[in-house]
């Protein structure tokens, strides 16, 4: 049966009401060290948590791509999180192959989840399909599925006690998605984002680079409106050689759109925003 997991990164994810719909919650943060160390140490959000975890909700850790100069850092909330009650046995989301190098080193039995950062496929971009839309057909099959959809990798990653998967999905991956999910990996959709990219930092330091973190500047999302395609060759110039995705927003140093409207009852997982809790409430997948 599919059930929802609700994202909790931000500081201020709304602790008072009603998740009875929801079955897991994830928290941290999928692409900054910075506001993954302010959501994980957040007293508030940690009484919330630990109080679903005792209605039987799963928790889950969700980390990002981990800069150099916040190892040591990363490796001192991994020891504080194996000694929170809440966290013993949750599942924890890597978006870096190093943590999860280091994760499985320190615990061999901690399972792990790919997240979606760590998954490549041509689809994603909205032009992809435009680089091998020539090829033979069986090539396109080939080429328009999920980076992980290969033995070795499959096999190479279970050797770490990876036992899922995060993804965005579109049209063209979910064969490939399925496979993945029949070779023994839960598979889990996001419904609340695609991802189209992501910066090394975010949109308020490029603002002012004296510009301190609080934590509480990427709260909201800051919708993006298409000014020029830019590319040497002037190929791409002419807007009806490529379906640009809209509308595009930024939050810290995500940028993405909305999810595609594809039906994901398969899915083991569903990955749901705060906003979209009430249109979940008893609906269809």
């Amino acid at each position: 049966m599919t059930t929802y997991e609700m994202r909790i990164d931000r500081l201020n994810f709304n602790t008072d009401i009603n998740y009875d719909n929801i079955q897991a919650f994830s928290i941290g943060h999928e692409s900054c060290i910075l506001k993954f160390f302010k959501v994980i140490r957040n007293n508030e959000l940690l009484k919330f948590i630990d109080k679903e975890k005792n209605l039987g909700k799963q928790i889950r850790i969700i980390t990002p791509f981990i800069p150099e100069r916040h190892l040591a850092e990363i490796k001192d909330v991994l020891a504080e999180i194996n000694n929170i009650k809440c966290f013993h046995n949750s599942v924890i989301i890597v978006n870096d192959l190093g943590l999860m190098h280091y994760i499985h080193k320190m615990n061999e039995n901690r399972q792990l989840c790919l997240g979606r950062n760590l998954l490549a496929c041509f689809d994603y971009a909205p032009w992809g399909h435009r680089i091998y839309e020539s090829e033979d057909l069986h090539i396109q099959k080939a080429v328009s599925q999920v980076s992980l959809y290969d033995d070795e990798k499959m096999d190479f990653f279970k050797k770490y006690n990876v036992t899922e998967t995060e993804a965005d999905v579109t049209k063209r991956t979910v064969k490939s998605l399925k496979e993945i999910q029949k070779s023994g990996f839960r598979v889990n959709i996001y419904k609340s984002s695609f991802t189209y990219g992501l910066q090394r930092s975010c949109y308020i330091k490029r603002y002012n680079i004296d510009q301190g973190c609080s934590g509480m500047e990427c709260e909201y999302s800051e919708k993006l409106d298409l000014d020029e395609l830019w590319c040497g060759a002037e190929f791409y110039k002419e807007q009806e050689n490529i379906n640009f995705p809209s509308p595009l927003y930024i939050r810290g140093n995500q940028i993405y759109g909305r999810a595609h409207d594809i039906p994901c009852d398969w899915a083991d997982s569903i990955i749901i925003s705060p906003e979209q809790n009430n249109t979940y409430k008893g609906a269809d997948i």
